[in-house]
């Protein structure tokens, strides 16, 4: 399937690369824009406050004026190198006459933010029973930065933004890579599959080190499951082998001889293949698909011809006794054909494993307990009980049974309990 060139480019950048180069560049943008906004905020505050500074040192010198006056009566005077002070409009420059009249007590401001600007305070003090005026006046840009030092401060300002985000890239940078690289690590396995199991580095966080247990005991469950999948299918398929097996000797044999009771014989064993394939498929149906959730606690009575052991009988060897026990009013929620396939499967392993001694079987509402004589239960013989043992783990489980393996307590041999 073609890919669109929109289409192509998100998917082209969705690697942990292309994410951290364009989060870089998102926090590197957003940080210049933020100090520029800052910067710049700041500048217009100074700015804004400067004529109010030049005012307030404007005003500072009207007692200075005034006692100079009183010593020296001149028209004007500079009383310092911005401030200069005029006692009467005759000494005005031609700018100061172009702007006259100016308000009494009041400051003046005069294109405030230009290289020629001005400002005068206008006020009238006594002098030897006369009033005098007197108009203090300065520059605008006086106090202020001059173009030189606003350059400079500009320049100092910027390089200190670049080289804070430079520092602040570099460590986001860091701590990035040390968020993502046990990311890129996990996705370098996946993509090798050459691990037997999934890790990351220590500094790794410990989210991620979870998520990496869990997807070890993930991948040993599946690897469990599809071997007990092969185990189901191969025991499924052998369960059906022998009844398809008999119809189909007993359908061969029906065809060579007419006579009625070896018909009927015949088709007696037919019938009764086809049930025991028929419940075969039912229970293993039932694990599959779980069809027995609804009905799983639907206690009914067991019967003594349930425990119809005589077929097991005459597989025992010389020296191996068979009994059975069913405790009266047993119920239990398992259906005859789940609980055949039970003790069938147990049964038949407890017979393969006991040359001597003797085999036990009892049932109770709760329990189901077989024991026997045999060789015992250890990692030699789990493997040969393997498909049976599958089969009754699953019928248990799903019907709310727990299943328990182990050594026969009294002699040497096996035990196996079933508990509600």
């Amino acid at each position: 399937m073609r890919l669109t060139k929109r289409q192509f480019k998100r998917h082209k950048g969705n690697s942990i690369n292309d994410v951290k180069s364009r989060l870089l560049t998102t926090f590197s943008t957003i940080a210049l824009t933020t100090s520029f906004i800052v910067f710049f905020a700041f500048s217009l505050q100074l700015v804004l406050h400067e004529n109010t500074q030049i005012q307030s040192h404007l005003k500072s010198f009207e007692d200075v004026a005034i006692k100079y006056y009183r010593l020296d009566q001149v028209q004007s005077t500079k009383l310092s190198q911005f401030v200069t002070a005029y006692y009467t409009s005759q000494a005005f420059s031609q700018r100061l006459r172009d702007h006259a009249p100016y308000p009494l007590n009041d400051v003046s401001l005069f294109r405030t933010f230009s290289e020629d600007g001005f400002v005068v305070y206008h006020v009238n003090f006594e002098f030897q029973g006369q009033v005098i005026p007197l108009y203090l006046t300065i520059n605008s840009q006086a106090i202020e930065f001059g173009d030189e030092n606003w350059d400079t401060l500009m320049v100092l300002s910027m390089l200190l933004m670049v080289f804070l985000i430079i520092v602040l890239r570099f460590s986001l940078k860091r701590v990035f890579e040390g968020l993502m690289s046990p990311i890129s690590e996990l996705s370098g396995q996946f993509k090798n599959a050459r691990e037997e199991e999934f890790h990351v580095s220590d500094h790794a966080i410990d989210e991620l080190k979870n998520m990496t247990k869990e997807l070890n005991q993930y991948t040993k469950m599946k690897e469990r499951v599809v071997k007990q999948e092969l185990m189901f299918a191969k025991y499924a398929s052998h369960e059906l082998k022998t009844p398809i097996a008999v119809i189909m000797g007993a359908a061969e044999l029906q065809s060579m001889k007419e006579d009625p009771q070896f018909q009927t014989k015949q088709r007696e064993r037919i019938l009764k293949a086809a049930t025991e394939m028929q419940q075969t498929v039912e229970v293993l149906l039932n694990i599959v698909k779980q069809e027995n959730a609804t009905s799983r606690f639907e206690e009914r009575s067991v019967t003594s011809e349930e425990l119809d052991v005589s077929a097991f009988e005459r597989k025992l060897a010389a020296n191996v006794s068979l009994s059975t026990c069913l405790t009266a009013k047993t119920t239990t929620n398992m259906p005859p054909a789940v609980l055949a396939m039970i003790l069938k499967n147990l049964l038949s392993n407890a017979v393969r494993f006991t040359q001597q001694g003797c085999i036990e079987v009892s049932i109770t509402t709760d329990a189901i307990r077989i024991l026997d004589t045999g060789v015992g239960f250890s990692t030699q013989t789990e493997s040969e009980h393997g498909l049976g043992l599958l089969i009754v783990e699953r019928l248990c489980a799903s019907y709310g049974w727990s299943v328990f393996i182990g050594d026969n307590p009294d002699h040497t041999g096996c035990l196996v309990e079933l508990t509600r």
